[in-house]
């Protein structure tokens, strides 16, 4: 069992969903959005990703208060073809859009084997890996790309140069796995998501390696140095590789959907929105679904039969620590540190709610 510090309270899922839930509903969303919204920020606290989970209520909040994300908003179709469709979300809130999204491209799939849905102009949608979650569970594959533009502005330096240029423009991957759950790539194209330094920040914690470069070019762990003044910027993950992927998500999500890619400074810590690329593959449809099954699970075995480096952390494939995450916390709880408990209690205060965690 979890044992709670001083920095640090343990909650169950269902109370930080509702939580969530009630300081939407204040806010003024309608019942189903800020369902939609506060499912997902508990669940990504649950499995994990602490960095795109409750500590993303308050940034939502004065978002929506400042007018800038939109209660209430439900996808409009912009451009359509036989198996591309092109939406657009008038800057509603994120996940209940991207939902949507990902529903019509897997709806795209099933009828024509593959879809491609691009989605401009929502709020921010959270963790992506969920999306292949969801498209997984109608037994889709999938590949997604996602950039930030502004408010926020630039959060990453370009390979080779110092300042804030790029966001941090996250890729998730999904294939189905029955009976396990599918394996699920999410990660951002920047050395971690801005959304971990707000945690680290938070807890008052350095970085695990030296992901931000700070405003004199000096490589450092402490996400103060992003935050600065002066402002760094954080590092792309995998040196040119990785930059190159960023600036490709940037291509394929914000560009292609006509949402762009404006990052220009000044920047703030505000929320910013996202554009989504979604592309949805019938799994049943380009190959024999039992082959298929005994072939991941043959598969599965052979990659995991590795001996680990380090006994205590055996070999996984991609998506499973989530899972096991989620499994833990079911049981244990979640852990919320101090500040973040803090801050939801302020959004709750911002929307007229009393303290809910």
């Amino acid at each position: 069992m979890q044992t709670p510090t001083a920095e640090a309270r343990i909650f169950a899922a269902d109370r930080l969903r509702a939580a969530a839930e009630a300081v939407f509903r204040a806010v003024g969303c309608p019942e189903r959005e800020a369902d939609a919204v506060a499912a997902h920020l508990a669940d990504a606290n649950l499995c994990g990703h602490d960095s795109h989970g409750m500590i993303r209520v308050l940034p939502y909040v004065k978002a929506l208060q400042r007018g800038y994300f939109r209660a209430g908003r439900e996808v409009a179709v912009v451009r359509e073809a036989p198996a591309l469709v092109v939406l657009d979300g008038a800057m509603g809130l994120g996940q209940p859009l991207a939902n949507a999204a990902t529903d019509r491209a897997c709806a795209l799939a099933a009828a024509s084997g593959t879809g491609t849905v691009l989605l401009r102009r929502a709020g921010h949608v959270g963790r992506l890996g969920a999306y292949a979650e969801r498209a997984a569970e109608r037994g889709m594959a999938s590949i997604l790309f996602c950039n930030a533009p502004r408010p926020g502005g630039g959060v990453i330096a370009p390979w080779g140069g110092i300042g804030r240029r790029l966001g941090a423009n996250p890729i998730a991957m999904g294939m189905p796995r029955p009976p396990a759950p599918p394996v699920v790539l999410d990660f951002s194209t920047s050395y971690y998501a801005v959304g971990k330094l707000r945690v680290a920040r938070n807890k008052g914690e350095l970085l695990p390696e030296a992901a931000v470069i700070a405003a004199d070019g000096t490589p450092t762990r402490d996400p103060n140095a992003y935050f600065g003044p002066p402002e760094g910027a954080m590092l792309p993950f995998g040196g040119h590789k990785g930059y190159a992927l960023n600036v490709f998500t940037d291509l394929l999500a914000g560009f292609l959907s006509g949402g762009g890619a404006d990052y220009p400074p000044p920047g703030s810590d505000e929320q910013g929105g996202n554009n989504l690329m979604i592309v949805a593959i019938a799994v049943e449809q380009a190959t024999d679904p039992a082959w298929l099954a005994s072939a991941l699970a043959n598969y599965a075995a052979w990659v995991k039969s590795a001996t680990p480096l380090d006994p205590a952390r055996p070999v996984v494939l991609p998506g499973e620590p989530e899972a096991a995450t989620r499994a833990r916390r079911s049981v244990e709880g979640v852990p919320l540190d101090s500040r973040t408990i803090a801050q939801v209690n302020e959004a709750a205060a911002l929307v007229g709610l009393s303290r809910p965690l």
